[in-house]
């Protein structure tokens, strides 16, 4: 059995006490990961000096925190995260997850065994998914599959069905327990910082994807906190949901899925009869197609009608 160097990104903001929990999930991996960065995106809450006691602790394990002078979302976190990361030759593979999840602690184990069994074939994956959930009820909003329609592609949740088996071929993937081949990504570039938050991990694996396969296993199995805020609420997440999803249907897909996949962002919007979702979903639409990227100016983290 071959040895393999596996790099380990988390990325975290306000949110210490999930950090803690899951850090320890990758010091204490029955085989650990070779060098663990932590992105820490500007957090006032105490992650900061949490941070500084975690790296001195010995635990056999190289660490490096990247301190961001502000909030640059999940996007600019994976993104820096990432080009740290893929620096280091002797990295194989790079895990990506936030602060809330965690993985079991075979996970990396798991994965080891699995790309090993696969040495002949392995040259051809650019990816390597764990599953999120356990006893039978997994996440259907962490991977997914392209399916062809009368209304062009659309991006699918996984169905619960397949993972009754061990592995199976999906089309893109969450920055929630994935493992990128470090040469694949520098083939397919990093994550689009651009995107603030949202949908920067699935366009990402569309680029990915054309490097290679992207597997999902089920050996390797993560606990996620679903931070999901409820539908009836309209906030800046709305925006930024919306905005990336249209960028990405208009830079990789036909003319006849992008087309149809704003249709179906503003009927989420109307059929939620909410006047204020509508504005912000129409705002962000209309972003999409000029290519206005970043922060918007009203719509900042902490927003909400």
């Amino acid at each position: 059995m071959s040895s393999l160097n596996f790099g380990a990104v988390i990325v975290t903001y306000n949110r210490i006490d999930h950090l803690r929990k899951s850090i320890r999930c990758y010091t204490a991996q029955t085989y650990t990961p070779e060098r663990i960065v932590v992105v820490d995106n500007c957090s006032d809450d105490g992650t900061k000096e949490f941070l500084e006691s975690w790296l001195a602790e010995d635990e056999g394990v190289q660490k490096e925190v990247i301190s961001l002078e502000s909030n640059t979302g999940g996007s600019g976190g994976f993104y820096s995260g990432l080009e740290a990361m893929q620096k280091y030759e002797d990295i194989d593979w790079i895990w990506v997850a936030d602060d809330d999840a965690y993985p079991e602690l075979d996970a990396f184990e798991k994965a080891r065994d699995f790309i090993n069994e696969r040495a002949s074939e392995i040259s051809g994956i650019a990816a390597v998914c764990g599953v999120c959930g356990s006893d039978g009820n997994y996440s259907n909003i962490q991977r997914f599959r392209l399916k062809k329609t009368v209304f062009g592609l659309m991006d699918m949740p996984i169905p619960q069905s397949w993972y009754e088996k061990s592995v199976f071929d999906i089309d893109m993937y969450s920055f929630v327990g994935t493992f990128l081949n470090r040469n694949k990504l520098l083939m397919a570039g990093l994550p689009r910082k651009d995107f603030f938050i949202y949908q920067d991990d699935l366009e990402h694996s569309i680029r990915m994807k054309k490097t290679g396969r992207i597997v999902c296993t089920t050996s390797v199995k993560i606990t996620h906190v679903d931070n999901t805020p409820p539908a009836d609420i309209t906030s800046w997440r709305d925006y930024y949901a919306s905005r990336n999803i249209v960028v990405m249907y208009k830079e990789h897909f036909d003319k006849w899925s992008y087309f149809w996949r704003i249709v179906r962002r503003r009927v989420f919007a109307f059929i939620s009869l909410k006047p204020s979702k509508i504005k912000v979903v129409n705002a962000a639409i209309k972003d999409g197609i000029k290519g206005n990227m970043g922060i918007h100016p009203i719509y900042k983290p902490g927003w909400k009608a």
